[in-house]
């Protein structure tokens, strides 16, 4: 098997070796280069984070215990570590011209869900389906920020875990509901829901908007059951491609976004 080696050398020396000791060299078909100078945009992009990444330990070293822990709490959400986020969402913070440092948050981290509707519109509904079959005990999580405004006769914002059962030659369509205040900084809650008789089918994540214009973000969606987390994109890094728009009109807008401060 061929073995290959590599050794960098100053500008201009390729040609003393080529020339004084290249002869002395046990390699087979041994030839030296010169670097081109031109170097593509993703690798200036790299040598930016890695300089960043200076600029984070640095940082990191000098906070407090107190600092380092409200991270790690942060992190243990994700199943990361408090500096691995630390880093992530401070180098996307100085990529972006985003000034300071983020406030670690138990609620979400780094990138979020995020629904916004304007005039003409005033109602949304997104959807994430599964057919695969539910079991049970299983608990049904969220944490939100809202700041809506109502625009209309009958105004709410609400999560719903949709699934299907069969018993006594019904099928049967089972909802449990998280409702979301029109003005609400971030905030976590959690269903549990026991078991339920009869053959358990599919189930369904809801997000549904009615009569209300504003914004509402949202992360750590799990719906979880087998002690495992079952649902798509559980904290929200790509919504628009886990999730469906059955109610998506003109003014409404749906994406993944770096969360406010």
């Amino acid at each position: 098997m061929a073995k290959l080696y590599g050794i960098t050398l100053p500008a201009g020396w390729e040609l003393i070796y080529n020339k004084a000791l290249r002869r002395y060299d046990i390699s087979v078909m041994c030839n030296v280069g010169k670097n081109s100078v031109w170097k593509p945009r993703k690798v200036f992009v790299q040598l930016k984070e890695i300089t960043y990444l200076y600029a984070m330990a640095y940082a990191w070293g000098n906070y407090t215990d107190a600092q380092k822990l409200a991270w790690k709490n942060a992190a243990n959400i994700i199943g990361s570590t408090g500096y691995n986020l630390f880093c992530q969402d401070t180098i996307y913070r100085r990529q972006h011209s985003i000034a300071g440092i983020a406030t670690p948050s138990i609620y979400h981290q780094y990138l979020v869900g995020h629904v916004k509707i304007e005039s003409p519109a005033n109602s949304a509904k997104i959807i994430q389906p599964h057919n695969t079959k539910i079991y049970f005990p299983c608990t049904f999580e969220t944490s939100f920020k809202s700041n809506l405004t109502a625009s209309g006769a009958n105004p709410y914002a609400r999560f719903n875990f949709k699934w299907m059962r069969y018993t006594a030659g019904q099928n049967i369509e089972e909802i449990q509901t998280i409702e979301i205040p029109l003005i609400q900084d971030w905030n976590n809650q959690l269903i549990n829901i026991t078991t339920q008789t009869g053959l358990k089918g599919k189930w369904i994540i809801e997000l549904e908007l009615n009569d209300v214009v504003g914004d509402l973000w949202f992360d750590n969606i799990f719906v979880e059951y087998n002690a495992t987390i079952k649902n798509n994109d559980p904290f929200c890094m790509d919504v628009v491609k886990w999730y469906q728009g059955e109610n998506l009109p003109d003014g409404v807008t749906l994406e993944t976004v770096y969360p406010p401060d």
